[in-house]
């Protein structure tokens, strides 16, 4: 009962207006609560989708690809898949936990415990949705075990839109880190981007050498029941992530690379059209919307053939005064293989597919009131392989604009305004909105106004 009721006092301490929110507990360890909300009132318009029939698509662009029923593969609708509206969304919001206790010896334990708040909805939170750990620090470097963003997601995108970029429609990571074609049913496949958040991960990162030179690197395994391609048949899916980053005076150097095994996959776009239903007795297939048949086109449906998806990106950054300039090139790999050594009869099987990407941003400190922030983006088409068979990467193309304005009222206190736009080539499907996704080839036009509290 003793330790509850210190635990209440000490979470009351913590969250009493008034109260400094760092305590020391029983146990000896300082911790402290912290958080950022930053709701906005948002707007959404889509426009230009790719007319339905069209030819000259990109071969990638088409997600089904055998026809149970013998109707044709399709790779767009036509229609905007975007009704215009307004919605409050709240990005990443949240509160976190975190602490430290010397262990003696210059070490030290750290922990912390995250997670995003729908403040809008008030459902739908649970602890450690965002960086939580447990680990040592000390002169030997920092290990961390647990829930994490991989040193390739921190080491680059640095700038991060007037602190309010985390899950918010001006993020650049959709462009910047993802592919035009990886998409799921309800928006961007993330098993297929490079800017992750990954579970049962091992972090470490060195001390500082030469005045600011500092290595991460971090290797995670899939949990038991991932599913992205894993479940069936049995996959392996993991990440090595590594960055190496210098940071002096003005200036700051990133190079980045990172490997996923067997966790996406070109051709993980690839499914059978929902032309048929199967009679779980007869095994009979007849015309009908509810079966989604297996596709010998599609890695999941073969436990034969692995996929490695990698990517390494360059980023640099220079202060000058109130200014902050960052260009950030990063190249995509991603790679399918047969353990056979060939894709037998699967003409058409996916093989491989090269994406370029880059970026520019900007951000002026006016004063201690006003700020600015600026972004483009733009991803190339790039170039594609298919087993025995032409493939075409036409209409793959993207780019993203995004600018926006804010106001302090307090160095903790802000309002803000922002503007962003994607562009879609014919075939692409680039998708930063937070319900709902872009039919192929439609713009997407977002603005808000918001207000900002960090505690």
């Amino acid at each position: 009962m003793m330790k509850r009721k210190a635990l209440a006092l000490a979470v009351g301490l913590a969250l009493a207006p008034c109260a400094n929110a760092q305590v020391t507990s029983k146990a000896g360890s300082e911790w402290e609560f912290y958080g950022k909300f930053y709701p906005e009132w948002a707007s959404i318009s889509g426009s230009s989708p790719t007319p339905n029939g069209t030819t000259g698509l990109s071969t990638l662009s088409i997600t089904s690809s055998t026809s149970v029923a013998g109707t044709p593969p399709v790779s767009n609708s036509g229609d905007s898949n975007l009704v215009h509206r307004s919605e409050m969304l709240v990005s990443n919001s949240n509160i976190g936990f975190r602490g430290s206790k010397n262990l003696g010896g210059g070490m030290k334990g750290i922990w912390q415990v995250e997670q995003t708040v729908s403040i809008d909805e008030g459902v739908g939170s649970t602890l450690a949705t965002r960086d939580s750990f447990v680990g040592a620090d000390g002169a030997w470097g920092t290990i961390r075990f647990g829930f994490m963003d991989t040193p390739f997601k921190k080491a680059g995108d640095v700038v991060g839109f007037l602190g309010v970029s985390s899950g918010n429609f001006v993020q650049t990571n959709p462009v910047l880190r993802q592919v035009g074609f990886a998409q799921g049913s309800g928006g961007p496949n993330r098993a297929a981007r490079f800017h992750e958040r990954r579970g049962n991960a091992i972090d470490f990162a060195s001390p500082n050498y030469f005045g600011g030179m500092q290595y991460a690197m971090q290797y995670s395994i899939g949990n038991p029941d991932e599913t992205t391609i894993t479940s069936n048949p049995p996959r392996n899916p993991r990440f090595v992530s590594q960055a190496l980053k210098y940071e002096r005076g003005p200036w700051y150097f990133a190079v980045m690379h990172e490997v996923h095994f067997d966790m996406f996959g070109g051709s993980s776009q690839f499914r059978a059209d929902r032309a048929a239903t199967l009679d779980p007795v007869t095994g009979t297939v007849t015309a009908g919307t509810a079966f989604r048949a297996g596709s010998v086109l599609r890695n999941a449906d073969d436990p034969g053939v692995h996929s490695k998806d990698s990517a390494g990106q360059v980023t640099a950054i220079y202060k000058a005064g109130g200014h902050t300039f960052e260009v950030d090139f990063i190249k995509k790999l991603y790679k399918e293989t047969p353990e056979s050594g060939t894709f037998a009869s699967a003409t058409g099987h996916f093989v491989s597919y090269t994406n370029n990407a880059w970026m520019a941003a900007w951000e002026g400190r006016w004063s201690n009131a006003w700020r600015t922030a600026v972004t483009y983006v733009s991803a190339g088409a790039g170039t594609c392989t298919l087993f025995n068979a032409a493939c075409s990467t036409a209409g793959l193309e993207g780019s993203q604009i995004s600018a926006g304005v804010s106001y302090y009222i307090d160095p903790n206190v802000y309002v803000f305004a922002l503007y962003s736009k994607i562009a879609n080539g014919a075939s692409a499907r680039y998708d930063n909105v937070s319900n709902g996704a872009p039919a192929t080839g439609e713009d997407v036009q977002q603005t808000a106004v918001g207000f900002a509290y960090t505690f």
